[in-house]
């Protein structure tokens, strides 16, 4: 499973945050799309103590010379995010790192390596539950497949670009620690 030119090639889905209004009507879900930044410490803070984050794949993207990187965010057995990292092989090659960051997070990874960091606007999309994203993450979440939003980030570490996905599952801030 794998970040895939599927989602590059349907760059015509892709939205800005100002226009979620228009198309989620649930304000407590679109409150959490937009939170601005790496979702971790929110997630961690409405989670609390029933918060885990579990890499499920860092290592070559499948037929490709990619890096991947997948994990997933619970609050207790609800998946809240499916998250993938694609690097590049020449990103990779000019920032070995991120094919290393493993228990941590991404944040905190990119924060320990002082990296100069450039993040294009968040992007956002609603794809179908055959997208291989969300095909993976309602399967981790034991559901019935179906379209869930996603965020797109596009970063520039020092110039070497990589993309990071996130799939928002229906039970994102659920049951969270009041």
């Amino acid at each position: 499973m794998a970040a895939s030119d599927d989602i590059a090639a349907t760059a015509a889905l892709w939205l800005p945050g100002n226009a979620l209004n228009c198309y989620e009507g649930d304000a407590t879900l679109r409150s959490w799309l937009l939170t601005p930044g790496l979702l971790t410490q929110r997630i961690r803070d409405a989670a609390g103590d029933r918060y885990t984050m579990r890499v499920l794949h860092e290592g070559p993207a499948p037929g490709g010379a990619d890096h991947l990187r997948e994990i997933e965010m619970r609050c207790g057995d609800a998946l809240w995010l499916y998250a993938c990292t694609r690097v590049p092989a020449a990103t990779l090659a000019a920032q070995p790192w991120l094919g290393r960051v493993g228990t941590r997070t991404l944040g905190e990874a990119l924060g320990e390596h002082e990296a100069r960091l450039e993040r294009d606007p968040f992007l956002f999309a609603m794809l179908p539950s055959d997208a291989p994203e969300v095909a993976r993450a309602c399967a981790l979440a034991g559901g019935a497949a179906r379209a869930l939003w996603v965020r797109r980030s596009e970063f520039r570490a020092h110039g070497a670009p990589f993309m990071l996905l996130e799939v928002f599952l229906p039970d994102i801030g659920r049951d969270a620690v009041r």
